[in-house]
């Protein structure tokens, strides 16, 4: 069963690495409404490979807790460790694209936040908190 539940989790760790490169395209061509598409598939994705990871776990400890006086390399077959390892490799992989996901869209944020400014000035109150007087939204609107 562990080598079941490792090969499923490293299936969907590869739907999500798919799905997380369609969106650093996407993001790069504003096609945001693709983005927003896929969002519900990669969120059972990622609660799939959850499901597969934590079952995997729990057949891990259960062979763990029957062999005490060997290690995990011990236990495990060769192809379980190698489903590891390349589970491992997944997610260093998905690590970097949403790394680099994440630029992009701090990078768009700001896009959007500096034109915002642009076109409606505003006030600030505090540190973070920006006021918008509606002289300024009928300035705009003249």
């Amino acid at each position: 069963m562990l080598i079941k539940f490792l090969s499923d989790a490293i299936s969907n760790l590869e739907e999500l690495i798919k799905i997380s490169n369609l969106d650093m395209q996407d993001i790069k061509e504003a096609n945001h409404d693709a983005i927003f598409q896929r969002l519900e598939s990669k969120n059972n994705a990622i609660l799939m490979f959850d499901r597969n990871k934590d079952l995997a776990r729990d057949a891990m400890l259960k062979l763990s807790k029957e062999n005490p006086n060997k290690s995990i390399e011990e236990i495990l077959n060769p192809e379980a460790l190698m489903l590891i390892d390349k589970m491992r490799d997944g997610l260093k992989t998905l690590r970097e694209i949403n790394k680099n996901y994440a630029k992009s869209v701090v990078a768009v944020y700001e896009f959007y936040n500096s034109l915002l400014e642009n076109i409606i000035p505003s006030q600030r109150d505090g540190y973070s908190n920006k006021l918008y007087s509606k002289v300024d939204l009928l300035r705009i609107e003249a």
